[in-house]
């Protein structure tokens, strides 16, 4: 009861604030309007560009205009504001940042719908492929795309909790921006990008900095504010290059690369001071032709280099090397074909960690059929094949089933079929630490063992939803979601003394296929266009996660998922200012692995438009001042993964 009336008072001090603040003023900027159309074309749910309202999934899209108006800093934090996706920051210093969707971390990540994740998998241990810190900087980013639900017959392995799409600016006219920034913390922010468009050439560059000096967290056990005890500075670099060329009226090249380097301290816990050294360096290469046949039919082939180099108390590299090629064919007025084929080969190298070497492959084909069979009435259908070299071969289906009532309003039924190949860090890993004794503490032998003889995680995922938009001022969407795994991948953990030698404590992982896994959720969101200058967004998402071990004691709740997030998101906005209170909230955590079983965070944005080309932004973080974590994991009476304190960051950005 205590829980929700600190809930109820937080969303009452929200929206009585910014009344406070920002009710006196009133210009109107039509511009400025929010405007609801699911109408929007999207192309990640059905790999062509679709409507939102003829497309029977889950999508959820991140605009250029709102990562510009709430100045987001990284793709991970904006990706906290989408119902249904829920960020895993590990904390402090430089620790990954991974995402789950519909509670799940097996999520494809793609840029311009290109596969960028790392088939070495999640160097913090769990199901997760990638790391959004590696990510390039928003500012080249046009829309974020968000499906939530399978991917499987569409984009294969990975697709199991959705596909995020990062969709970067296209190069059609010249423009530049650079921002700065300094904040909490020792805080400092620099972006710069320009694109030219001379001709049938188009070139766009871009660079951004991030860098931070230490970590404060409110600490659960005492209250407190504190600095963390150990080094946790860290910086996160960018760089990306892209040059389109137009070939003829109906071709097109385009050539790539992106960079980004995350390094600095991550120590892994609050009661320890060891230094702990994380540089983690990405270099992406790619190549696109683009073509299109009876000025309708669009095909592409597209060669991409992935190569992850990671070094912490140990050097890892991972190399992947893609190939992927699209054909889309009009049949009729009321029918569409989509068909491809694609070829990836991934290879992890530690002399630590893969002393006998680890790589796979992966061969595949795949077709979509997009069918309107009566008016306002469609049927999506999809079958890919896998050729895996571990996994062996599977075919994955999947429909969706979508009606249209009109422009504004659809509802949707889609299943799919899931196939997820064990990532070489299943397959291979193979490490052994130990720890001698020291004074009266014991020594450890840390053990983590792959298991060659895994089998793929098979099953099936359906997502009943629908979408309206309410006397064109309110959008709802409501969707829920069933997911049932078998033979799904964990690392089953144990602790026992050394038979051998009783002054050691042998800490061993093992990755097994524990014998069942489901998956049960809800989403529940709002937007409210409240006149020409207020606008609302509130969501609410419920998520619940069970393993069956195959241990006798059947389904038993995952406790490392909060099965209850809220969000309310308050917007003013006229010709010169933009502001944004947006609260987050989290109930029903298990105390063993949440301090507290909810939270509350609030976060602010502010920006002045002082001439036409030139603003000015303030940023304010945790205003609260709580002590939450959004990873799982506690340290006595602390979380061991604790979210930053109450920070701000103030700056300024010129555009031309």
């Amino acid at each position: 009861m205590r829980k929700m009336k600190s809930l109820r008072n937080a969303v009452m001090l929200s929206m009585l604030t910014t009344s406070v603040v920002w009710g006196g003023t009133a210009f109107a900027n039509a511009a400025d309007v929010q405007e609801f159309d699911l109408d929007t074309m999207v192309v990640t749910a059905s790999r062509v560009e679709t409507a939102r309202v003829d497309t029977p999934a889950n999508v959820s899209v991140v605009t250029a205009e709102k990562i510009e108006s709430r100045h987001y800093q990284n793709v991970a934090e904006a990706l906290k504001d989408v119902p249904g996706a829920t960020v895993l920051d590990s904390g402090k210093g430089a620790y990954e940042k991974t995402l789950t969707l519909n509670g799940d971390e097996r999520v494809l990540v793609l840029v311009d719908g290109r596969r960028v994740n790392n088939e070495m998998g999640s160097t913090s241990g769990g199901r997760a492929s990638y790391d959004f810190n590696q990510l390039p900087d928003v500012s080249i980013i046009d829309r974020i795309e968000v499906v939530k639900g399978h991917g499987g017959a569409l984009y294969g392995s990975d697709a199991v909790g959705g596909v995020v799409n990062i969709i970067t600016k296209k190069m059609d006219h010249s423009f530049g921006k650079v921002a700065m920034g300094f904040g909490s913390n020792q805080t400092r922010d620099a972006k710069a990008m320009y694109s030219i468009k001379e001709g049938k050439t188009g070139i766009m560059i871009a660079a951004a900095k991030y860098k931070q000096g230490y970590f404060k967290y409110k600490d659960a056990a005492d209250g407190d504010t504190k600095r963390w005890a150990a080094p946790s500075s860290y910086n996160n670099e960018k760089v990306s290059l892209k040059v389109a060329q137009e070939l003829t009226d109906t071709t097109a090249l385009t050539i790539g690369y992106d960079y980004s380097k995350f390094d600095g301290f991550s120590p892994s816990d609050a009661k320890k001071i060891a230094e702990n050294r994380t540089d983690k360096k990405t270099t992406n290469i790619y190549a696109k032709y683009d073509w299109t046949v009876n000025e309708a039919d669009a095909g592409y082939v597209q060669v991409y280099h992935n190569k992850l180099d990671y070094y912490n108390q140990g050097g890892m590299e991972a190399k992947d090397y893609g190939f992927d090629a699209q054909q889309t064919l009009n049949t009729s007025e009321n029918n569409k074909v989509v068909f491809g084929t694609s070829y990836r080969k991934s290879k992890a190298s530690n002399d630590k960690s893969y002393a006998g070497g680890g790589d796979i492959n992966n061969f595949a084909l795949f077709v979509s059929d997009i069918w309107e069979f009566v008016p306002t009435w469609s049927l999506n259908a999809e079958a890919r094949y896998d050729k895996h070299s571990k996994a062996g071969s599977k075919t994955t289906l999947s429909a969706g089933l979508n009606k249209k009532f009109d422009d504004n309003s659809h509802a949707y039924l889609n299943w799919g079929q899931v196939f997820k190949a064990p990532n070489i860090d299943n397959l291979y890993y193979d490490n052994n630490e130990i720890y001698p004794p020291f004074g009266s503490w014991r020594g450890s032998k840390i053990i983590f063992k792959g298991n060659p003889n895994l089998k793929p995680e098979k099953g099936d995922i359906w997502t009943l939803g629908y979408s309206t938009i309410v006397g064109e001022k309110t959008k709802v969407d409501i969707n829920c979601f069933h997911s049932s795994l078998n033979d799904a991948i964990d690392w089953k953990q144990s602790r026992f003394v050394d038979p051998t030698d009783p002054d050691y404590d042998v800490y061993l992982g093992v990755a097994e296929n524990i014998h069942k896994q489901k998956k049960n959720g809800m989403e529940l969101s709002i937007n409210q266009e409240l006149n020409d200058n207020w606008d609302l967004e509130a969501s609410y998402s419920y998520v619940h996660v069970r393993n069956d071990n195959n241990d006798g004691k059947g389904f038993v709740r995952d406790a490392n998922y909060v099965p209850n997030i809220y969000r309310l998101g308050v917007r003013y906005h006229n010709d010169l200012w933009n502001a944004d209170l947006f609260l987050r909230a989290g109930s029903g955590a298990d105390k063993a692995s949440y301090v507290d079983s909810s939270y509350v965070t609030l976060d602010a944005a502010v920006s002045y438009k002082a001439m036409k080309d030139l603003s000015f932004y303030a940023k304010g973080y945790n205003l609260f001042n709580k002590a939450y974590a959004e990873s799982a994991g506690v340290s006595g009476a602390s979380y061991k993964y604790p979210a930053q304190g109450r920070r701000f960051i103030i700056g300024a950005e010129y555009s031309f």
